[in-house]
């Protein structure tokens, strides 16, 4: 699940508060739309996505926010990594399964929820190269 990119670039996204400095190399089937601290990722011939947002902790634990997100999206599989980072399984709402990952610093956190992909090895292929390809550039 990229968690170990999700950590390295952190530092960067928090910093700006904002998601517009991230370049994401796209397959041709899949389009990019950004509004001020959201990114949606969407396959134009499924219902897949990707979606990432940061946010402020607003003086909340970040703990608190993963178990808000976690209930919220009645997620399952609540599982942290050596690096502090959660991740959770979820059913969205058309009935697609996906996967969150949050990971906080400082006041700031970011969610990137993945879904859509079932049972389809081209989606999950380019969605894992989605992923890979993330860069941030301040």
């Amino acid at each position: 699940m990229r968690k170990v990119f999700i950590s390295l670039i952190i530092f960067l996204v928090m910093a700006s508060e904002s998601l517009a400095g991230f370049k994401v190399t796209l397959p041709s089937s899949w389009i990019r739309q950004d509004s001020g601290s959201t990114m949606v990722i969407k396959s134009l011939n499924t219902n897949a996505s990707i979606a990432a947002a940061i946010n402020s902790m607003g003086g909340a634990d970040f703990t608190e926010i993963v178990e808000r997100l976690y209930i919220q999206m009645q997620g399952t599989d609540l599982e942290q990594d050596e690096d502090g980072d959660y991740s959770f399984s979820f059913v969205d709402n058309s009935g697609a399964e996906g996967f969150v990952i949050i990971t906080g610093e400082d006041d700031y956190y970011l969610v990137i929820s993945v879904s859509g992909f079932q049972d389809d090895e081209k989606i999950k292929d380019d969605i894992a190269n989605i992923l890979d390809s993330l860069e941030y550039d301040d």
